[in-house]
């Protein structure tokens, strides 16, 4: 066997080894002295605060990126230089911890423009800094803390439900609820950091108020949904921005304040939610210029003052949701030029003045709401023609007069609402003709003589509440064809006569109030037989004075 050769070293060279292995040791305990501290603050970085970015490189690059930003307006100075700030905060996480690395193209020649992919990186730049923003601004305890000015006791109470692949490696496009345009080179799904279409983050338990940023970075965004969430504050001009927009979500949160007065730049909108919030003052005027829109979702606010005469514009508009506002004045009879709209809900306001009479023009409509406001005069006969009517609500009202028999041609009507008005006269004959009706409400009113017996001819009635007003005579035999009747409410007026044996044909009936009337006799035994043996558990008359009733569950 060979052995390996042993190589012996003059003694000079061993006092030369010693001399550097000397420095050696040296060296490693001063880089150890160095790093020490950067490790130190790596490991106690453990409640989400973004470490210092330490090298001069790294603030050489936050510095560079943060000129950029300011260039085009994506932030403010201010929040750039406040390490407390969610903007600090993000473009720090940016230029130090994300591991994603990305940063501004390089460009050749100094003040020369960016052209091609280099400015889509640039921007895919400021998109990814701008959701860094909305992370920190909705997650850091301290800050969601101060700007919805709340304690915040465990940090999980503040944690989104969903937000997979958010602060990590993965390009943006990867992120929960982001998606981005198709690329050409990559496709619609990719693991990239593109222009973004749609931030989608519905029902996320996301607290605290949106940056800025959110309008500022993203000006090819088409859908912005963050609609059911826990978020707060006032929304900026800068929405203004993006110009791209096509539907905006953001009802079912708490926003606050008036809506941006410059909200008609989103020309390409086509969807407007922002219900179920807390808005105020006037409706901008500017609104008419979304002529793309198609659906104006905006009740359950605090939206006052008169509707805007430039509504008259939106021409496209299919649905028109103001109720349950503090809006007032006059409606507008510029709504009867959106010959679009099928859904039109004003109700619960404070508005006045007649029903337009320009309402007959909306052919399309399927849905009206005018309830509970303070408008007077008639129903207008022009509601006769709107022959795809479903749904008419005209309750608590000013309303008087008599009902026009040309409510009697909205065949396919499915509920009419009339309750608590100053309506007099009696009840069409001609409505026996309303085959599709199913609810029938026009108690609290003056109606006065008999019911019709051309009522057989609403085959298809639910819900009968008459009561209040002040019908007279016999309730009329027909009745017992009702066959689907449910609920028949005749209480409070001046009915007399036995009530008809022919009730007791109604076997879906569930609930009969015939008390405060001058009825005589008895109930009839068919009506107990409903009692007996089907739905009937609500029956109530005047048993204890004027008639005999064996069966009834409340006398009067």
């Amino acid at each position: 066997q060979h052995r390996k050769h042993r190589m012996i070293l003059p003694m000079c060279c061993l006092e030369n080894i010693k001399i550097i292995l000397a420095l050696s040791v040296l060296a490693v305990t001063l880089v150890a002295i160095i790093v020490a501290p950067s490790v130190l603050v790596n490991r106690n970085n453990t409640d989400g605060e973004v470490p210092w970015h330490q090298s001069p490189l790294d603030t050489a690059r936050f510095n560079r990126i943060k000129d950029r930003i300011l260039e085009h307006r994506i932030s403010h100075a201010s929040v750039l230089e406040d390490p407390s700030s969610p903007q600090y905060k993000a473009l720090a996480w940016l230029v130090h911890d994300d591991e994603r690395h990305v940063d501004l193209p390089q460009v050749d020649d100094e003040g020369s423009k960016m052209t091609g992919s280099n400015v889509d990186n640039e921007i895919a730049l400021f998109q990814r800094y701008a959701l860094a923003v909305l992370w920190f601004q909705t997650t850091d305890a301290e800050i969601v803390e101060e700007s919805l000015d709340m304690s915040v006791e465990n940090p999980s109470d503040i944690a989104w439900s969903n937000a997979d692949g958010w602060m990590t490696s993965k390009g943006l496009c990867l992120w929960h609820g982001v998606t981005c345009h198709p690329h050409e080179s990559y496709g619609v799904k990719y693991d990239g950091d593109f222009h973004v279409a749609m931030l989608n983050l519905t029902s996320n338990n996301i607290h605290g108020v949106l940056p800025d940023e959110l309008f500022t970075a993203f000006l090819k965004m088409t859908v912005l949904d963050l609609h059911e969430n826990e978020l707060a504050g006032t929304l900026g001009r800068e929405l203004a921005n993006m110009v791209e927009l096509e539907d905006l979500f953001l009802n079912g949160n708490s926003f606050e304040g008036q809506l941006p007065d410059n909200i008609g730049a989103l020309r390409n909108l086509q969807n407007l939610n922002v219900h179920d919030n807390d808005f105020d003052g006037l409706i901008p005027a500017s609104i008419g210029d979304l002529e793309k829109l198609r659906e104006l979702g905006m009740f359950n606010n605090k939206f006052s003052g008169r509707i805007p005469l430039s509504i008259g514009k939106l021409k496209g508009l299919i649905a028109l949701y103001l109720e349950s506002n503090q809006l007032t004045g006059n409606i507008p009879p510029v709504i009867g030029q959106l010959t679009s709209l099928e859904d039109i809900r004003l109700r619960n306001n404070t508005l006045n003045g007649p029903i337009p009479t320009e309402f007959g023009d909306l052919k399309e409509l399927r849905t009206l709401y005018l309830d509970t406001n303070e408008l007077s005069g008639i129903v207008p006969t022009e509601l006769g023609v709107l022959y795809k009517l479903d749904d008419l609500q005209m309750y608590e009202n000013g309303l008087k007069g008599k009902l026009p028999v040309e409510l009697a041609f909205l065949s396919g009507l499915t509920t009419l609402y009339l309750d608590s008005n100053g309506f007099t006269g009696s009840l069409p004959e001609e409505f026996g003709e309303m085959h599709a009706l199913e609810e029938l409400y026009i108690s609290s009113n003056k109606f006065t003589g008999q019911l019709p017996p051309t009522i057989r001819g609403m085959k298809s009635l639910k819900y009968f509440r008459g009561s209040d007003n002040q019908f007279e005579g016999n309730i009329p035999t027909d009745i017992g064809k009702l066959l689907k009747l449910e609920y028949l409410m005749l209480d409070s007026n001046n009915f007399t006569g036995n009530p008809p044996i022919e009730l007791g044909e109604l076997k879906e009936l569930k609930a009969v109030h015939l008390h405060d009337n001058n009825f005589s006799g008895e109930v009839p035994e068919s009506v107990c037989d409903l009692r007996n043996s089907f739905f009937l558990n609500d029956l109530q008359a005047d048993c204890e004075d004027d008639i005999v009733c064996a069966c009834c569950t409340m006398c009067h």
